[in-house]
């Protein structure tokens, strides 16, 4: 298993960057310079994924799998493994009306319910080096703290989850990597909200057409 970063973003990549920075102005995008870490009694805390025995890559549920954003579509089409995306985006519909929230979205392929990279006997990921930016990032998220001069936003791990933890003094690179993907998929959120309701025309010309709902199913 490899922890090299092994994604390749070249054509489809490049044109959503491309598309992403014409229709979206810097402020609707987290600064990581505005992210602070949350702490835990004046401690950072990591995933102990050693010890863990609530595998997050085991989906048993037909309607669960990793999800997948525009980004990580284009980087795995990039990567010559969009036969691994299954699903398309879907939006949400009112008194027969669609509308502009996305519903569904496309996933990674499963095998006997679990995530197409997870091998049962390791319990390992056998793409490390590949998986979507969603994985690169748990269990830590960007949240938002109400303050006077409005929504701050923070990194944290997430307390939901079942994770066992280890506790740390020092934010060590393992915490600076999950943060930085963890505000890299808050932004990848964020155009996906913007560029799916507002731009599917011009996302299907680009090449993410077989990943789109019809354009009869699509907001006009």
């Amino acid at each position: 298993m490899s922890t090299e970063d092994m994604r390749v973003k070249s054509r489809l990549s490049n044109r959503l960057a491309r598309l992403a920075r014409a229709v979206l102005e810097p402020e609707h995008r987290v600064d990581p310079a505005t992210v602070t870490i949350k702490k835990n009694n004046g401690s950072f805390e990591i995933p102990d994924c050693k010890n863990c025995r609530d595998r997050c890559c085991v989906h048993p549920r037909r309607d669960e799998g990793i999800l997948l954003s525009l980004r990580d579509i284009a980087t795995f089409v990039d990567s010559g493994l969009g036969d691994f995306i299954v699903g398309r985006y879907t939006f949400k519909k009112k008194n027969g009306t669609v509308q502009p929230e996305i519903d569904q979205m496309p996933r990674l392929k499963k095998r006997k319910g679990n995530c197409i990279f997870y091998d049962e006997d390791s319990g390992l990921c056998t793409e490390y080096g590949l998986r979507p930016t969603i994985c690169r990032r748990f269990p830590y998220e960007v949240d938002y703290r109400n303050t006077k001069s409005g929504a701050v936003p923070i990194a944290r791990f997430i307390s939901e989850v079942s994770c066992p933890t280890i506790s740390i003094r020092y934010k060590e690179n393992s915490v600076q990597q999950m943060v930085a993907d963890a505000i890299e998929n808050e932004n990848m959120s964020i155009e996906d909200e913007q560029l799916l309701p507002q731009h599917h025309k011009e996302l299907r010309k680009m090449g993410f057409g077989p990943y789109l709902p019809a354009p009869k199913d699509c907001p006009t």
